[in-house]
């Protein structure tokens, strides 16, 4: 009886994950018709699908939204006319490419905790897991649309405030090295204070999320981080949480128009790998390597930005 029991998860998460990849199939394939009529133009972007590799690997990987990479890099691709996007359009893009890069990392990591080699401790984990994402999207979800809906801030201005969020976020992620690389309990269950810290980050990080198209993931890694959680629970909750939430974040920018569908062509394979192999990189590097070239990877990238 006791294998029966065990396998039916792992069956209900297999069906799921099947059904959710072929959803996103399905919405690459709308991508491609509606990027056919300007096909021609498009064939100089490949280059791209680096920068979605990329992107998707730090994301997926940390917890750190994949627009701490695209927004500083399309921006830079504006600057020398290579990409004429606007700030809007950059956001929006940026949306619709972790659509891909973030769902399929979030399946990869679910899957983890379903596999059949499953460990006990990551078996505990299971339901703490699920907790943090239904709490912070509770509050992350409604904070994204009443931004995305409501606030009314100069395209400008955002993407300053962009440049010195992200700085901030490399410092935070570097004082959290300094703070993990000594030895330390870690928690396993959520405690009085993690109610009252995870849905305020879901707040703040969902307003963050409207405008930058980074923020929820981010906010909610550096806490359970700092609350000395497990570098699995941190990360995989900040992968799903950023999924659900750039899913639902698009909707907004597919009815204002702000979608390039050539950059997606080439960048939404490209994160869907980057996505899958994600997982298997930051267990190659460590958590501490991965997080320190990240931090010095968005301080340099947004340093930069702010004197162009």
């Amino acid at each position: 009886m006791l294998p029966t029991v065990s396998f039916l998860p792992r069956l209900r998460v297999r069906t799921f994950t099947l059904a959710c990849l072929g959803l996103l199939v399905l919405a690459y394939l709308c991508v491609l018709v509606l990027a056919a009529a300007d096909w021609p133009a498009l064939a100089g972007l490949w280059p791209i699908s680096f920068v979605g590799l990329a992107g998707a690997l730090v994301a997926n990987s940390t917890g750190v939204g994949g627009g701490v990479v695209f927004v500083p890099v399309f921006s830079a691709l504006r600057e020398t006319g290579l990409l004429d996007l606007g700030p809007s359009q950059t956001v929006g893009v940026s949306f619709s490419i972790q659509c891909f890069g973030m769902s399929v990392g979030a399946l990869t990591w679910l899957n983890r905790y379903y596999r059949p080699d499953v460990r006990p401790d990551e078996v505990a984990h299971r339901p703490v897991v699920g907790r943090i994402v239904m709490i912070t999207l509770a509050t992350g979800l409604p904070a994204l649309l009443a931004t995305q809906y409501l606030a009314r801030i100069n395209g400008e201005l955002a993407f300053l405030l962009f440049k010195l969020f992200s700085i901030a976020l490399g410092c935070a992620l570097i004082i959290q090295v300094i703070i993990l690389r000594g030895p330390h309990a870690e928690r396993e269950q959520l405690e009085r204070l993690d109610l009252v810290l995870i849905p305020i980050m879901g707040l703040a990080g969902g307003a963050a999320t409207a405008l930058f198209s980074v923020g929820i993931g981010e906010l909610l890694a550096l806490t359970l981080f700092l609350r000395r959680y497990p570098v699995d629970i941190c990360v995989s909750t900040a992968v799903i949480v950023s999924a659900v939430t750039v899913w639902t974040g698009s909707l907004y920018h597919i009815e204002a128009g702000h979608l390039e569908w050539g950059v997606l062509v080439f960048a939404a394979p490209a994160v869907a790998v980057g996505g899958f192999l994600a997982r298997r990189l930051a267990h190659a590097l460590g958590g501490l390597r991965l997080k320190l070239m990240t931090a010095i990877w968005i301080i340099g990238s947004s340093s930069a930005l702010l004197v162009i």
